[in-house]
């Protein structure tokens, strides 16, 4: 049976559409998984979870941070650096403490711990941080 291109090419446009939008669908689900997480990366979204969590909903703004690379299971690398952390119009600065490192866990998940503290008191934001989890 052969088909007239009068009406093999509507088919072929629509395929031409829908294909794409069904490979990014399955390439890269809702909640995926970090393929190769960095250590940088991790301690980012630490960050963002300080800003969240001990932060009450504050914004992490001016990240300026730098962490050492952790290529293999076990590697442990420090971190140096400044954000700040934004609630209400008030701002607090925030440097990294020696305790700032991160781990790595596995060959997909990297361990954070984000240890800062305040330059100076701002209310509505905490003096220090000191909160770990993971990216993977």
């Amino acid at each position: 049976m052969t088909h007239s291109p009068k009406k093999l090419l509507p088919l072929v446009a629509a395929a031409s559409i829908v294909a794409p939008t069904l490979t990014a669908a399955v390439a890269a689900p809702a909640g995926a998984a970090v393929k190769n997480p960095q250590a940088l990366q991790a301690f980012k979204k630490g960050i963002r979870d300080v800003a969240r969590i001990e932060g009450k909903g504050a914004t992490a703004k001016r990240i300026d941070v730098r962490c050492v690379a952790v290529p293999k299971v076990g590697d442990r690398g420090k971190c140096t650096g400044s954000f700040d952390l934004v609630k209400h119009g008030r701002t607090a600065h925030y440097v990294l403490t020696a305790k700032a490192r991160t781990l790595r866990i596995s060959p997909g998940a990297i361990e954070y711990r984000v240890a800062s503290k305040a330059d100076k008191k701002v209310q509505g934001l905490p003096g220090s941080t000191d909160l770990a989890g993971f990216l993977q």
